[in-house]
């Protein structure tokens, strides 16, 4: 009894704390954030690390900077702001050696190449562990001043592969089965369920896409190292290298520890001081045109999303991006639209309700032009074809014009090992129970689906021929589910620039009217959520103790404060002293 009520009043205090302090802890870790603020030096050089997985936009989560990860476009503004600031000398970099997207690799090798041609410099050090070298991470910073390899790794860029697990005979083997119906033959996403293998058009598919973005990167890195694609393909097909070898091949440039390429670095930048790249501050653009920048990411999806508290996972909820377009379209200060689209696709009903918002802002006057992140495909692809203009990246993988659905059936498993008996009693149309998981579709379900399907991607074809300005019959010879990378897919008329998001920046600067050296602020939409709301919503606490909380946290953390509050102490103790001592008469 004595240790269950030790263990219950354990943990009554946890939830105290939790509930009590847990918030003013963050209270704190809030204002520590906001409120240090060191001056920078007036020398720098920015040390960019480029290991860690970066997603693609600004998380709107309002806590999701408490995870220390960052995005794609916030290091290429950063960037941009580097290069033009006249503190700023130039960049070290961690070079990605491991799973960095292509296409995103692309556009942090536009960043460093105006970087650099601004007259500032780059140096990047490779640390490879004896696993195979990622090209991408390779291709971002080969045009480097200097690139360098630690003496202890090999250089072993050896191409692109993807591995393919297929679970058709898995389910069959433990009583379960995919029905899905397909259009066409090349939307393959569900092939992985229902196939035990590659299909023709999956492999080809497959060998299209990685040979077009192999090609691209064949041809970037042998503009950046100063030698021929030939001999770049040959040097790649023929890894791996022991340091000293790469180096002659002018793969890299030299062979050290990243203590010697960070001194290097320095050594390049007198009486400079080596900073994160976390902590630079970019001057804040307050004038200027507008251009907003509505932001979507991840699978497109209708209804709420439940993402965690601190997670920077993103999804594209339709109401949420609709209701951004809409927002935007309706500021008269803002001249022109870029939406930036990193999605595999999703819901065709949420699809459809973010084109509708699209199709809104233009009809209200906006220019709008899509900026495809590492893939903008299949409902990506959908929410992009009403757009005055679309960028992507050489390497953005697109289209998937082609619709899927169906259902994994799980009845017999459950029948057979758990010994389950599942009856359903129905009101209403036959049709009720056409995606129930305990049986396959009937042929009466099986076509009603097929029709669906059909009607769906006739849709898609039919607004991908309007928006693009072609006709249904030139749509379907390049859908059909069949996906490209960006250059494939502006030879074939889908896409209207390869380039990445400054391009898309600068097409909507020219759509709208703004001068080229005309200074323009970038408006983000959907907004970051206020984290004091989102303290009121978590923990109950009104918004406005949250922000006297902060600042009085932020007022009692600065140094003078403390010291004045130290001398009123000191002060006060000696008053007491006085007080207290015995008086001499």
């Amino acid at each position: 009894m004595k240790q269950f009520l030790i263990t219950v009043a354990g943990v009554l205090v946890g939830l105290v704390l939790f509930l009590f302090i847990g918030p003013f802890l963050l209270f704190s870790m809030l204002a520590a954030s906001v409120s240090s603020q060191p001056a920078q030096p007036a020398h720098m050089v920015l040390s960019l690390d480029l290991r860690e997985p970066m997603t693609d936009q600004r998380s709107t989560n309002p806590f999701a900077a408490f995870s220390g990860g960052t995005s794609l476009l916030e290091t290429l503004s950063r960037i941009e702001s580097a290069r033009t600031d006249n503190a700023v000398e130039g960049i070290y970099i961690r070079a990605n050696t491991g799973g960095m997207p292509a296409a995103q690799a692309e556009e942090l090798r536009a960043a460093l190449a105006a970087f650099r041609a601004s007259g500032k410099f780059v140096v990047a050090h490779l640390q490879n562990d004896g696993v195979r070298m990622g090209m991408p991470g390779y291709m971002a910073i080969a045009d480097s001043d200097e690139v360098w390899l630690q003496d202890a790794s090999e250089f072993m860029p050896m191409g692109l592969s993807a591995e393919v697990t297929f679970y058709a005979n898995t389910l069959r083997r433990y009583h379960m089965q995919a029905q899905f119906e397909t259009r066409e033959d090349y939307k393959t996403a569900a092939s992985t369920l229902t196939h035990e293998t590659f299909t023709p058009q999956h492999r080809e598919s497959m060998l299209s896409l990685m040979n077009g973005i192999y090609d691209v990167m064949i041809a970037n890195i042998a503009a950046d190292r100063g030698i021929t694609p030939d001999a770049v393909r040959q040097a790649i097909e023929a890894t791996p290298y022991t340091a000293q070898r790469a180096v002659e091949l002018h793969l890299v440039d030299r062979i050290g520890r990243p203590f010697d390429a960070e001194q290097s670095a320095l050594a390049r930048a007198e009486n400079a001081e080596m900073i994160d790249f976390a902590d630079y501050r970019p001057r804040e653009r307050n004038s200027g045109p507008v251009i907003a920048v509505v932001q979507g990411e991840g699978a497109i999806v209708s209804g709420p999303t439940e993402d965690g508290l601190f997670s920077e996972e993103s999804s594209m909820n339709s109401d949420v991006i609709a209701q951004a377009l809409l927002d935007a379209s309706e500021d008269d200060n803002v001249r022109a639209i870029v939406f930036r689209v990193s999605s595999p696709g999703g819901s065709v009903v949420a699809s459809d309700q973010i084109l509708a918002a699209l199709r809104t802002a233009k009809e209200r006057g906006k220019h709008i032009v899509i900026s495809m992140g590492e893939v903008a495909a299949s409902g990506g692809y959908y929410v992009s074809a009403y757009a005055d203009e679309i960028v992507a990246s050489s390497s953005t993988i697109t289209g998937s014009i082609g619709v899927l659905g169906g259902k994994l059936i799980i009845g017999p498993a459950m029948d057979y090992y758990l010994s389950t008996n599942t009856e359903t009693v129905t009101v209403g149309s036959p049709m009720v129970e056409m995606f129930t998981s305990q049986r396959p579709f009937n042929p009466a379900e099986r076509a009603a689906f097929a029709g669906f399907i059909d009607r769906a991607y006739a849709g898609f074809i039919g607004i991908v021929a309007e928006g693009r300005h072609m006709t249904p019959e030139q749509v379907r010879a390049i859908a059909g589910g069949r996906v490209w990378t960006g250059q494939q897919a502006l030879e074939r008329g889908l896409v209207d620039h390869v380039g990445g998001f400054s391009v898309a920046v600068a097409r909507a600067r020219a759509l709208a009217g703004i001068g080229e050296n005309e200074r323009v602020q970038l408006r983000y939409y959907p907004e970051q959520e206020n984290p004091f709301k989102a303290f009121e919503h978590v923990f109950g606490v009104s918004t406005e103790s949250a922000q006297a909380l902060v600042r009085l946290n932020a007022v009692l953390s600065d140094p003078r404060t403390q010291r004045a509050m130290a001398a009123l102490r000191e002060d006060d103790a000696n008053v007491r002293a006085e007080s207290e001592a015995p008086s001499v008469r």
